[in-house]
């Protein structure tokens, strides 16, 4: 009897764990369940979509690390649809009408997908609060040209920050372009992540200007995820799916064209946010991963340089950009020309053949034949 006994409460004991896992497992799936049907992961009970964006393992299942980042705080989002934003400075790089139309223009990435609607103001306290700073001038200080481009929070924060010590761009394949790091910063500012997909709007890095710029279709998914499609009796699947700019490329003579494959090259330089830059005569290439633009006037880029240089070098150490022809050397931080440039060689040779900086040392070297 006292055996029977032994295993009748032994057997209540381990029905009652069972029954409270078993509980806590239905739990748990639902949980999961409405956090993937919340967040706009598909209807299957765990999206292997979720595991991959949160960066992990990607099995399938309801796993404790999955439980664990599911149960942590997520980006926010408006529970409103009409927006207001102010502008409360503006990059002297394109003055106060371009900022204007670059941010409008950023915004319009969105709405066009989306029920959203974005009302500039010019006081009071605004749902998204835009502003431009030098390396100190913000609470989470930049990091000088190059790197950091912008920063923004999630909602309901509504602050985007831009670095003032970048040269902000409109419509041209150098400096970094307002109106598509602008929209980056606004998705983050409306909810949305970094994307997975590298030619995405929301990835994690910029790759330069690009003419005819469009949503990806993970950023269309993501946003529409949170707010849904813009739905109305004009809407047609281009509102949905692309969205276009017109550009205003400084034009090239076509008398004149240059062939990138065939010209005679002056200089070449690896500059800031990994550009290359090509010279011949007076006109330069940026090239990126994304190809290379029409060439441009040297003087567009860098205001008082001439052309037919004999070489050009950027220094990442000191963010410095050093130019040499004849017997003088200009230097620039960014595209502005450093004060009391350009001055007469002293320690170098006139006339010098190329230059180089080595990243192991971290010095410049000269050549001259």
């Amino acid at each position: 009897m006292a055996q029977w006994m032994q295993y009748t409460i032994f057997l209540t004991v381990v029905l009652r764990v069972w029954s409270s896992t078993e509980t806590s497992r239905r739990r748990e799936f639902t949980e999961a369940q409405m956090y993937l049907r919340r967040f706009g992961y598909l209807d299957t009970p765990l999206n292997p979509e979720a595991q991959r964006d949160s960066r992990l393992s990607i099995t399938g299942n309801l796993d404790r690390s999955t439980l664990l980042k599911m149960r942590q705080p997520r980006c926010g989002f408006w529970r409103k649809k009409n927006l207001t934003y102010r502008i409360y400075n503006y990059t002297p790089d394109m003055g106060k009408t371009a900022t204007q139309t670059a941010i409008r223009s950023a915004f319009k990435y969105w709405s066009n997908v989306t029920p959203l609607s974005f009302k500039e103001i010019n006081y009071g306290l605004a749902d998204i609060r835009i502003s431009f700073h030098k390396r100190d001038g913000c609470p989470s200080p930049f990091d000088g040209p190059g790197h950091v481009l912008a920063h923004a929070e999630a909602p309901p924060s509504g602050i985007v920050h831009f670095d003032e010590d970048e040269f902000w761009t409109e419509g041209k394949y150098y400096g970094s372009n307002l109106r598509i790091v602008a929209a980056h910063e606004i998705g983050h500012a409306l909810g949305l992540g970094h994307s997975q997909y590298s030619s995405a709007l929301m990835a994690a890095h910029y790759t330069g200007y690009q003419a005819n710029f469009k949503l990806h279709i993970d950023d269309i998914r993501g946003i529409q995820a949170i707010y849904g499609k813009r739905i109305s009796s004009t809407t047609t699947t281009d509102d949905i799916y692309a969205v276009t700019y017109s550009t205003t490329v400084a034009p090239f003579p076509r008398g004149d064209m240059l062939d990138p494959c065939s010209a005679k090259l002056d200089a070449i330089m690896l500059g800031s946010s990994r550009k290359t830059y090509a010279f011949s005569g007076d006109y330069v290439w940026t090239i990126t991963d994304m190809g290379h633009n029409s060439p441009v006037k040297i003087s567009l880029l860098w205001k008082g340089l001439p052309g037919n240089l004999n070489a050009a070098v950027y220094s990442p150490r000191t963010n410095k950009t050093y130019f040499f022809k004849g017997e003088k050397v200009w230097r620039f931080t960014n595209y502005r020309l450093d004060y009391q440039y350009p001055k007469p060689l002293k320690r170098i040779p006139a006339n010098i053949d190329a230059a180089l900086y080595y990243e192991k040392n971290k010095k410049i070297f000269f050549f001259k034949v």
